[in-house]
C-alpha cells in the first residue's frame, strides 16, 4: 500500500473541505466511509471491467481512500493507495493508479503549501 500523511495546519473542517475541493477538482467523486474517512473515486467500474486499460484515463475505475487524524492539534490527512489499486486494468490499470495517485497527491501537496497549510507531508512506499 502506498500512503501519503499530510500534516495540516488550521481548522479541520475547512481543511477537509479543501482537501475536497482539490480531489473533485482532480475528477474524484468524494464520498464518506463507514469509519469517517473518505473513498475518492473515479471512473466507472463497467468501462474497466469491460475494457480494461483501454477503458482510458478518464474512464478506468480508480479507487483511493482518505483517513482522518488528529496530531498535537493538527490534522493528519492520510491518503492511501492499495497495491491492488487499478488491477481491474491489468498491469497497464496498475501502472496508471500509481501514476495517477502521485498526480493528486502533487495537487494536494502543491495546494496545501501554496495556502500555508501543510506542515509536513510523509510519504509511505
Amino acid at each position: 500500500m502506498a500512503a501519503v500523511d499530510y500534516f495540516i495546519t488550521g481548522d479541520h473542517e475547512a481543511a477537509r473541505g479543501l482537501l475536497a475541493q482539490i480531489m473533485q477538482g482532480q475528477g474524484f467523486e468524494v464520498t464518506a466511509s463507514p469509519l469517517g474517512g473518505w473513498n475518492v473515486t473515479r471512473g466507472s467500474v463497467g468501462a474497466t471491467v469491460w475494457l480494461g486499460a483501454f477503458a482510458g484515463r478518464d474512464k478506468q475505475r480508480l479507487e483511493y481512500t482518505m483517513q482522518f487524524f488528529d496530531s498535537d492539534g493538527m490534522l493528519v490527512a492520510r491518503l492511501a493507495r492499495t497495491s491492488g489499486a487499478g488491477a481491474l486494468g491489468g498491469a497497464i490499470g496498475v501502472s496508471r493508479s500509481a501514476s495517477v495517485f502521485t498526480e493528486l497527491d502533487q495537487a494536494i501537496g502543491q495546494d496545501l503549501t501554496n495556502r500555508g497549510l501543510l506542515a509536513n507531508a510523509l510519504h509511505h512506499p
